[in-house]
């Protein structure tokens, strides 16, 4: 599917430096994997990817994790307590499984970790398996692709609709020869058929596998690694991907941190100014009408060395004076809290979101519901597309994996999902308060109250 124009426009200046994209073809996938990069390296507070600019001499370059915490903050909020909600059919033995699959697997760090790396890069995509020879109830597993090793396959009639993916990573070469070191590119691919989805794995040269856009005669195959065979029993693809804040057009998403790029270096830009301020402050600027020291054996110019207990000698009529340095760094954090203030209001968050807490608006419902009202409706958007696709593997379990792999059928009418929470924090001492006086009231029974506070 084609590329919203300039999705990855306010990236432009800072994915130049990932050059090393030499196995991918299509210009749209090498900005999409740059930005993948970038995002996760603003996330993980990396130096080199917004390398700040120095003034003079300072050894100091200060980096604020501004961007974890926009990203941590967002994810505390959005599709919180997952559970499985199944009804009909054969709905006991169904999420039995579901929940053992989902405990086995670790799904609960899994999803965790995937939240925020699907707000951070923009998209992730979930990988179901399976392997007949593990005993019963622990033969399907879901994985995690980077989404940089994902590669749909579009109908040429129909751009919307995925019919095959390639999941292409960098391997050893197998051929005899080869030196330790050298890598060819494994493509893993999934093609739908009507008799159901077939699946090979092949190697290529480098940046030779893409057969969507190269022609015939500049693929270059090195080897075979699993023959196509169709996959009984499955007649989807097994790889689901989650985008967020798609643009209209695209079918990929876009990162949380996108559009707030310049915000982010200014903000680290600043606070290394204010650093280098007090640097000067702390430690003085000197000016002196002498020359520089000399080296009594070979004669040549030396510089100060200025420590505590030194004694620097000077010629009669010499000066050597501290320049007094600003009062005040007062200027440089406004600034920073300013540029912080926006960045997250770009994205939705509020001071409240991310920990800082006036307690009169915690304790005040409305005021509560103001404050998360935006980031709340920015992740309940989010939360659509999280859903539809869950939605979309879970049904997929239920009717195509458990019967080829574990022999449980789903049964008629079975209508399986995932749910989420309410991620509005609850003010529990209002609630005990607001159940209690009802039921002093008599307007509700003690069976009510009961239910009220399990929850």
């Amino acid at each position: 599917m084609p590329y919203v124009p300039k999705q990855y426009a306010s990236a432009k200046r800072f994915i130049q430096q990932y050059t090393d994209l030499g196995n991918i073809v299509d210009p749209d996938d090498k900005a999409r994997c740059a930005a993948y990069s970038l995002y996760d390296d603003f996330y993980r507070n990396r130096p080199e990817t917004f390398e700040v600019t120095l003034r003079e001499s300072t050894d100091t370059e200060i980096y604020i994790p501004s961007s974890k915490k926009i990203v941590n903050g967002t994810a505390m909020y959005l599709a919180v307590t997952p559970e499985f909600q199944v009804k009909g059919g054969n709905a006991t033995a169904v999420k039995a499984l579901l929940e053992d699959i989902w405990a086995r697997e670790e799904m609960g760090r899994k999803f965790v970790r995937a939240k925020k790396d699907n707000l951070a890069m923009g998209d992730y995509v979930w990988y179901l398996t399976a392997d007949p020879s593990k005993r019963d109830r622990d033969k399907i597993s879901i994985n995690v692709v980077h989404p940089s090793s994902y590669f749909p396959i579009y109908d040429p009639e129909d751009e919307t609709r995925v019919i095959g993916c390639y999941l292409v990573d960098l391997v050893q070469d197998p051929r005899p020869g080869a030196t330790k070191g050298e890598k060819v590119a494994r493509r893993q691919a999934y093609y739908k058929t009507p008799e159901g989805v077939v699946s090979e794995c092949n190697t290529y040269e480098i940046g030779r596998w893409d057969d969507r856009y190269l022609e015939r005669d500049e693929i270059r195959k090195v080897s075979t690694v699993v023959q196509p065979f169709l996959i009984k029993g499955i007649p989807t693809l097994p790889l689901y991907h989650i985008p967020i804040d798609s643009p209209t057009g695209s079918s990929w998403g876009t990162s949380i941190l996108s559009g707030i790029e310049y915000v982010i270096n200014a903000m680290n830009q600043s606070i290394t100014y204010e650093d280098l301020t007090l640097v000067l402050q702390g430690l003085g600027v000197y000016v002196t009408t002498a020359g520089p020291p000399v080296d009594p054996v070979t004669k040549k110019p030396m510089k100060y060395r200025m420590h505590p207990g030194s004694v620097l000698e000077m010629s009669q009529g010499d000066e050597f004076n501290r320049v007094t340095g600003v009062s005040s760094v007062s200027p440089f954090q406004d600034h920073i809290q300013l540029l912080d203030d926006w960045s997250l209001a770009g994205t939705g968050l509020s001071d409240i979101a991310t920990g800082n807490v006036d307690v009169a608006v915690a304790e005040s419902g409305i005021a509560l519901a103001f404050k998360m009202g935006p980031i709340l409706a920015e992740n309940g958007d989010r939360e659509l597309e999280i859903k539809a696709k869950w939605d979309q593997l879970v049904y997929d379990l239920v009717h195509y994996w458990f019967p080829a792999f574990e022999g449980i059928q789903p049964g008629d009418g079975i209508k399986a999902e995932i749910v989420f929470g309410d991620p509005m924090p609850v003010n529990r001492d209002a609630i005990v308060t607001e159940v209690t006086t009802l039921a002093d009231g008599g307007y509700i029974l003690i069976d009510e109250v009961r239910t009220k506070l399990e929850k």
